[in-house]
């Protein structure tokens, strides 16, 4: 694949705060360059302290490129995970609809939580005194909060799951001091679509419709009763492919037998005023799911997906590392597999100087595997197809970057 934008960089000049990504700055410093010496600009009429700015944002951009490699593997497809960036500071119940990227929680009654809630703001919503108890973020400033009963937090991936790809999956809950139960059912359901739920006559949430259990599930002999530490619920998840929504919470309907009694008069009955014999509410935080590994099957096509070139070049971009690791490893741990690998590029240029290219970046590729990730060149064969086996479109400049690629396939031998 040609390099795509995958990190960015937040930098502050001169009291102004920008987010910018290390290959777009880099492209669109050369564009200006470009520019400057068509109009016979000369570098010394600028300012010195503003040409120092730009010096020190470029060398800070350029080294980062080459740190890349350790971010995406640690690349979280949550937006927002901490709950930290908002459209407001929280001013009433259900206030979640303000904060990036958990919008659509509003719709389950969760609420957000915030240290920006001041003394004069609703502090019933504050941090970490607020009207649960009292709690410290787990980090940042933030958290939300949900009854496990019928309320969930929930989320848009960044980009859909991969097929076959495992995710390392983990978030962190605690137990309101306030809370009369705790419960022993949490944890995270993955889907396509948005997860679908039954209203009661008191348009109250009476029932989530699941597809499965969560594909997540805290263990089933821990009951969730720390009301002072925060407490991981975490595991490995294999994706069926295209799951794109993340969903949090206890998913099952009130039963005694789902909960454990802490109190039954804690005040928390009284927040409620009530309308439920036993409740409770927990905190949640930091939730990440990050690309582990993958799970790939013998005598299946597959894509290498974060494998980059630049444009018409066959040399491997420093963010293919975690990629072609993933596959080395995978190779290791199965030594009787062999691996095909075969070159794809879309329909620009000749047949021939396409069938080229797209051989030397399957070339490319198998030198990484030898002499770095150490597989012994016996178990590989490689080709190059050129551009006579589209999978898309190439009118498009879409269909045509899926067409730059390269795949595999693995034999068991």
């Amino acid at each position: 694949m040609d390099k795509r934008i995958i990190s960015g960089f937040r930098v502050q000049v001169l009291g102004f705060r920008f987010q910018v990504s290390s290959f777009r700055f880099l492209r669109q410093f050369q564009t200006l360059n470009l520019k400057l010496q068509t109009l016979n600009f000369k570098p010394e009429t600028l300012n010195f302290k503003l040409q120092s700015v730009f010096l020190v944002i470029f060398l800070f951009l350029s080294f980062s490129v080459y740190g890349q490699s350790s971010r995406f593997r640690e690349e979280n497809l949550v937006p927002n995970p901490s709950f930290e960036r908002n459209r407001s500071c929280p001013r009433y119940n259900y206030s979640i609809r303000y904060v990036v990227g958990w919008e659509r929680s509003h719709m389950f009654s969760a609420d957000y939580f915030h240290r920006c809630v001041g003394a004069f703001q609703h502090m019933s919503l504050g941090v970490p005194r607020n009207m649960f108890g009292v709690q410290q973020p787990r980090t940042g400033d933030a958290y939300a909060g949900l009854s496990f009963c019928n309320e969930i937090l929930t989320a848009r991936l960044i980009r859909p799951l991969v097929k076959d790809s495992i995710y390392k999956v983990e978030f962190f809950v605690n137990l309101a001091d306030t809370s009369n139960v705790a419960t022993r059912y949490m944890g995270m359901y993955f889907s396509e679509r948005e997860i679908r739920y039954v209203q009661s006559n008191w348009e109250m949430i009476s029932e989530f419709i699941l597809d499965e259990p969560p594909q997540i599930q805290n263990p089933r002999d821990r009951y969730l009763t720390d009301t002072e530490n925060w407490t991981s619920i975490n595991g490995l998840y294999t994706a069926k492919g295209g799951e794109e929504y993340i969903s949090i919470g206890g998913f099952y309907p009130y039963h005694d037998s789902l909960i454990h009694v802490i109190r039954a008069n804690r005040p928390l009955r009284n927040i409620y005023r009530g309308w439920e014999t036993h409740l409770g509410y927990y905190f949640v935080d930091d939730v990440s799911v990050i690309p582990y590994g993958m799970n790939w099957q013998t005598e299946i096509n597959y894509v290498l997906r974060h494998v980059y070139f630049d444009f018409d070049e066959i040399t491997l971009l420093p963010e293919s590392v975690d990629e072609l690791t993933r596959l080395s490893d995978h190779l290791k741990k199965h030594p009787t597999y062999d691996i095909s690998i075969r070159g794809h590029t879309d329909d620009y240029g000749s047949d021939e100087y396409n069938e080229i290219l797209a051989l030397n970046r399957a070339n490319a590729v198998v030198d990484w595997l030898v002499n770095v990730g150490n597989i012994d060149m016996g178990r590989i064969t490689f080709s190059g197809a050129g551009r006579r086996e589209p999978i898309a479109d190439n009118e498009t400049d879409e269909g045509r970057s899926l067409n730059r690629r390269v795949e595999f396939i693995l034999t068991d031998i």
